[in-house]
């Protein structure tokens, strides 16, 4: 009688493991499958009601029946993923903000060329290049024009929640134009992340809006560009309400990949997948893998601006390292690996993490919320303006 209940015990626990590996093996059976979409991807509904009712105005608008009410400060973009509005002032996350007809932050105008004995310098990079947090003219953009008194006219290039792959298509779409005699990167450590991401969502699940974003990749050494697929806001709506989203980004988005295999369980293979996606998710752990894509991709799309950069023209192509308000407290967070790629490639750089760091230690306040105060980014330009004199002999 024991025996039988044993048996019978036995014979239940596996159906119940073999139901359970059926169940997790459907999860994993699209891997390769041109249809896969992005099993770390699921919107709350809090989110599709925000994108159903975004897309209604968005086809009221289309029909004639509605009209655009305000100009956005941040719009779609094609080309992009979403860019700041030319020609735009008002209040933006609480600063005030002014963009003249290039988007640039600035309330002047930019001419055809500098004035006389003037050297141009473009910013490019994300929020901590843009100034999030502070209002015009505290942006150590503006506050580097302050610095220079009059040996620099300074453009802010940088656009917020960008890559450096944004800022690099920027860089490419512009300079010609603009025929900057200096040119500079701002790269905030967590850029690392954003480089290999597309759809916004997988690394910040709580966005509202359906950001999706370009990215390179590396294909035997030379960068591709992957566009953004959406030709229009609406376009990019009616993926994101009809449950697309997942499956138009799948390809080459890096922090929902993982190596799940063909293990002996699926159980395992899904349970080594979640730890591996986790563990990319922890973007400053990126800075300790030159090997890694994450490191490799960050480093080309610096090493491609800094090149194409000066076969344009440009007197200097340098790059602006910031650090996150994580990165100060911990020195081993230090890009040390960073530094080492840019040395061995020529490019130069100023790296921020002591300078802010200090300033932190003595209590003079180096962030708001996540954000570079003004007083920060006035020791920033000061910085950033030495090192050009040594670099330029100023």
């Amino acid at each position: 009688m024991l025996l039988r209940r044993l048996l019978l015990s036995a014979v239940s626990l596996a159906v119940a493991w073999l139901a359970v590996e059926f169940w997790f093996g459907s999860r994993v059976s699209g891997i390769g499958d041109r249809r896969e979409s992005l099993s770390t991807f699921e919107p709350s509904s809090e989110q599709l009601q925000r994108w159903e009712k975004r897309l209604k105005r968005l086809r009221r608008i289309e029909s004639g029946v509605a009209t655009q009410k305000s100009v956005p400060m941040i719009q779609f973009s094609e080309r992009y993923g979403w860019a700041l509005t030319p020609d735009t002032q008002g209040v933006l996350n609480g600063d005030q903000i002014s963009l003249n007809a290039i988007a640039a932050r600035r309330s002047r105008e930019v001419g055809e060329q500098p004035p006389p004995g003037v050297l141009r310098v473009a910013c490019y990079g994300e929020s901590f290049t843009f100034g999030s947090e502070v209002d015009n003219g505290e942006d150590w953009p503006s506050q580097l024009e302050d610095v220079a008194a009059g040996a620099l006219e300074v453009l802010n290039l940088g656009v917020i929640g960008w890559g450096t792959d944004q800022a690099l298509l920027r860089f490419r779409d512009g300079h010609a134009q603009l025929g900057s005699d200096v040119v500079l990167m701002g790269l905030m450590s967590e850029n690392i992340q954003r480089n290999v991401n597309r759809l916004v969502s997988v690394r910040a699940p709580k966005e509202l809006v359906p950001l999706v974003k370009p990215r390179f990749f590396l294909d035997g050494g030379e960068l591709h560009l992957l566009p953004q697929p959406y030709a229009s806001e609406i376009e990019l709506y009616e993926a994101a309400v009809n449950g697309n989203l997942g499956y138009d980004l799948a390809s080459h988005e890096w922090l929902a990949e993982s190596n799940e295999g063909s293990g002996w369980s699926n159980v395992a293979n899904v349970v080594r997948a979640k730890r591996e996606r986790e563990q990319r998710a922890r973007w400053w752990l990126q800075w300790k893998e030159p090997d890694g894509e994450p490191f490799r991709v960050t480093v080309a799309l610096l090493e491609a601006f800094h090149r194409e950069a000066l076969e344009a023209g440009a007197r200097m192509a340098g790059v602006v390292v910031f650090c996150s308000i994580l990165d100060i407290s911990d020195p081993d967070r230090e890009l040390t690996a960073l530094h080492a790629a840019l040395d061995q490639r020529g490019i130069p750089y100023v790296d921020l993490y002591d300078v802010i760091r200090a300033r932190h230690s003595r209590g003079d306040g180096s962030y708001g919320k996540t954000h570079l105060t003004a007083g920060a980014n006035r020791e920033v330009a000061s910085t950033v303006f030495e090192w050009l004199k040594q670099e330029l002999d100023l």
